[in-house]
């Protein structure tokens, strides 16, 4: 996607104007116009004002690969350099790499629903001791129906959905 498509899509993913994108970043709408048309590039200095104005990295403007919010808020150098390498692996490698991601992050938002009862309490625990209390309490439910629902509250945990229980 060109600079001036991604300019365009993004100012008017937020609902603004080119005159509304201009008072918040104090580029003149008839600037935006022609780097929106392709017409002219703006400077790096215009392109800062712009992705501070429209909340995302300046790199998102720039680069096909980039993230809106930006590489540079990848904080942990170490982590960066393991996802660079990472990147060189084989399709197959990847996508087991990002299962195993994405079970450590459901591990984490899990265990910080299940809270402990100490500092020193496993989340394995915690884990067992939050089944036994939905078992006690759902004593009409089989073991099955049970595990079901833990599935589904597994899945809304992965997809980051929030529903009335």
């Amino acid at each position: 996607m060109t600079l001036g498509t991604k300019l365009k899509k993004l100012r008017k993913e937020k609902g603004l104007s080119q005159a509304a994108l201009e008072a918040m970043s104090g580029v003149n709408c008839k600037l935006l116009s022609k780097y929106e048309n392709e017409r002219i590039v703006p400077s790096a200095d215009t392109l800062r004002k712009i992705a501070e104005a429209l909340q995302i990295s300046s790199d998102y403007l720039i680069f096909d690969n980039a993230p809106k919010d930006g590489i540079s808020t990848l904080k942990d150098l170490e982590l960066f350099e393991k996802f660079k390498e990472v990147e060189n692996m084989s399709p197959e490698n990847r996508s087991m790499i990002k299962h195993m991601i994405d079970a450590l992050l459901i591990k984490s938002k899990v265990e910080s629903v299940i809270k402990p009862k100490s500092q020193d309490e496993p989340w394995e625990s915690r884990m067992q001791s939050t089944l036994d209390r939905l078992r006690s309490r759902n004593k009409d439910y089989s073991e099955e129906e049970i595990l079901q629902i833990v599935n589904k509250a597994v899945k809304e945990v992965r997809s980051g959905k929030k529903t009335e229980h």
